[in-house]
């Protein structure tokens, strides 16, 4: 079983389904450099682990998913490496997603954009604050591909508002809203679902995806017909259609 305990968040393995906590609740959850590279890491472990099929991202506490970064420890000097907006660009290659309650502010708003999937409950508030301490936003192109770019003004220059969750779902953001308190739950629901699905198939599509928003199209057709050909190429494919004619769940194992 994947086990990791840190400063700043913990990991652990529930079946195929790996769930990471921000847990700095003290903090809202706030992270400093250390905590970044941590979260990246993380990541890489749930791609390595043939065994998990599916992240969940969720913060500590109820309070914040992440306030974004650490003021203090920035102030102390934790931030000398460059602030990590990798994060933004989803460092793994299998399904994460995230369950946001409460503040999901600047930083916070960089790590859920790495996430695939975003269920927040309905009394989550979003914004990025940064202009108001003339601060950096780098990551801001991975958001911008994932909204119109009005709407990332909108967060990106009303940097004295928050924003609600029913804003961002309406952005088309936020894949779901649900009440408060019941953001993780769902999450895991529907990891669970993604766990029983193909999960070459999967990852996959999470690439065409990905890259298709900035590949020119016909690159993106020519990744598009290299997955199909692996793809069909596959056991798991020949078990899917089994399955299907027999009427029966399919045991994927990836190969």
């Amino acid at each position: 079983m994947c086990h990791v305990q840190g400063d700043y968040l913990t990991a652990e393995a529930h079946g195929p389904v790996l769930l990471v906590t921000l847990d700095r609740p003290e903090k809202l959850n706030a992270y400093d450099g250390p905590g970044l590279k941590a979260l990246g890491a993380v990541w890489s472990r749930l791609d390595d682990d043939p065994a998990l099929r599916v992240g969940v991202l969720t913060g500590a506490g109820g309070r914040a998913f992440c306030a974004g970064a650490d003021v203090a420890a920035a102030a102390g000097g934790s931030f000398d490496d460059p602030p990590y907006p990798e994060v933004a660009e989803g460092l793994a290659r299998k399904p994460v997603i995230a369950a946001i309650e409460g503040r999901c502010l600047g930083g916070g708003m960089m790590i859920a954009t790495g996430c695939d999937l975003r269920i927040a409950g309905d009394t989550a508030e979003f914004g990025l604050p940064e202009a108001r301490w003339n601060l950096p936003a780098q990551w801001l192109g991975a958001l911008a591909r994932q909204l119109l770019p009005a709407h990332v003004l909108e967060l990106a220059l009303l940097a004295d508002e928050r924003l609600p969750a029913a804003r961002l779902y309406e952005m088309g953001w936020l894949n779901r809203v649900v009440p408060a308190g019941q953001a993780l739950d769902e999450a895991l629901r529907w990891a669970d679902r993604l766990a029983a699905l193909a999960p070459a198939a999967l990852r996959a599509f999470k690439e065409l995806v990905v890259k298709g928003t900035w590949m020119p199209p016909a690159d993106a057709l020519a990744l598009g017909h290299r997955q199909a050909a692996a793809l069909v190429a596959m056991h798991d494919t020949v078990e899917g259609g089994l399955a299907f004619a027999e009427r029966r769940r399919p045991d994927f194992q990836d190969r």
